[in-house]
């Protein structure tokens, strides 16, 4: 297990600044949710955590700088980041070249549970966009991380579907423990999956509150202070 630390972290578009001194620590096996307006900087700050944007700042994995040579970095983004190349097999076998343990063990109880077995020759541009997302789960999952971060990794997949991923991810965190962040805009799935909600400020963003997930009336409350952070309504 590992703790995420990310400390005055600043990156911007041109003149456009999307982090401002960004300030966050995830404990050991800790998820995070992280939920704001739309474009406030979300998926950015997940991509300058795993430095496909240079951001200026500290992320700290533990005590050391995060590094994707070093470390095991889980990331799925919004649009899937699967190699069109590839088939979706090859895809998942990329793994292996990641991670010195073979993913044999496991590969094959993902794939099913995710539904994705008959899907293995076929290239990401033969699926729909809710079989590319299971895939890059698949994927995630596979990697036995150091640290995951999720962009909406369940925002195109139908309701049961949806559960059903939930529902692994849920399982596998269990066994785990892997340091989470984890971005949506749905309330009820970041209560369902979070150990704490961070509400995120707009541009630039950072943190305004984080609240525990007690499990009673959190939804209702994280809504109430939703409204009263972004609208300012009392």
């Amino acid at each position: 297990m590992a703790s995420l630390t990310i400390s005055n972290l600043n990156f911007a578009y041109g003149t456009k600044q999307i982090l401002n001194n960004f300030n966050l620590t995830i404990p050991d096996g800790s998820i995070y949710c992280l939920v704001g307006p739309s474009g406030c900087g979300k998926s950015t700050l997940l991509k300058a955590i795993c430095g496909i944007v240079n951001g200026e700042g500290d992320v700290m994995l533990n005590d050391t700088q995060i590094n994707p040579i070093i470390h095991a970095i889980a990331y799925i983004p919004q649009n899937y980041g699967l190699s069109q190349w590839l088939t979706i097999e090859q895809n998942l076998l990329l793994v292996n070249r990641i991670k010195r343990n073979k993913i044999s063990d496991v590969k094959d109880e993902i794939v099913s549970k995710l539904g994705i077995s008959e899907l293995l020759q076929r290239y990401p541009n033969q699926l729909s966009g809710g079989q590319q997302q299971r895939v890059a789960l698949a994927r995630a999952l596979l990697l036995n991380p150091d640290v995951m971060l999720m962009d909406e990794p369940f925002s195109s997949l139908d309701t049961f579907t949806a559960a059903t991923a939930m529902e692994l991810f849920t399982q596998i965190y269990n066994a785990k423990k892997t340091t989470t962040l984890f971005v949506t805009h749905n309330i009820s799935e970041a209560v369902r999956i979070g150990n704490y909600i961070v509400l995120l400020s707009d541009q630039p963003t950072n943190v305004m509150e984080i609240i525990q997930n007690t499990g009673e009336n959190i939804e209702q409350h994280i809504t109430s202070r939703m409204k009263t952070l972004w609208r300012g309504d009392e």
